[in-house]
Order: C-alpha cells, then sequence, then structure tokens
C-alpha cells in the first residue's frame, strides 16, 4: 500500500466513528485498545499508528515500589510539596 493508494472509503457515524477497513488494521499492526495519530499533511489527514504504550504495559514492566502504594503516595507527595 502507498501513501497515494486509495485503500477503502469508509462512512462516519452520527458519533463521528469509522470503521478502520481491515486492510489499514493490518498494515498499520492495530490491534483493539491501539491509538492512532492523526497528521495533518497539508493535502488531507495521514493516519498513524501511534507510539504511545497503554498504561498497563508500561506498569507492566516496572518493578515493584518495595512498600505499600498508600505509603509511596504519601512519601511521593511530601518529597513534591518540599519543593
Amino acid at each position: 500500500m502507498t501513501r497515494t493508494e486509495v485503500v477503502d472509503v469508509a462512512p462516519v457515524s452520527e458519533k463521528g466513528q469509522v470503521t478502520i477497513p481491515k486492510e489499514v488494521r493490518v498494515t498499520l499492526g492495530l490491534k483493539p485498545g491501539d491509538r492512532l495519530a492523526f497528521v495533518s499533511t497539508g493535502s488531507g489527514i495521514l493516519l498513524k499508528k501511534a507510539k504511545t504504550k497503554k498504561l498497563s504495559e508500561i506498569l507492566s514492566k516496572q518493578k515493584p515500589i518495595g512498600m505499600p502504594s498508600l505509603a509511596f503516595q504519601r512519601r511521593s507527595r511530601a518529597e513534591w510539596n518540599s519543593r
């Protein structure tokens, strides 16, 4: 698929929603929950897979904080307020 090729046409619903054609989803590697970026090109809009990750993906790769979450929140808040 090239950038100038029209792959498919989809209607916009009353809520402003569009179903992304399967060929586009496959080409972009889109999965449910992925985010899209709409980039203005001057002559139109380019649809790209956003590079941001889901919070659950980011947190799943983090090491445990080593203390109860409430204690961590209080410590973080105290550090922030002392600035």
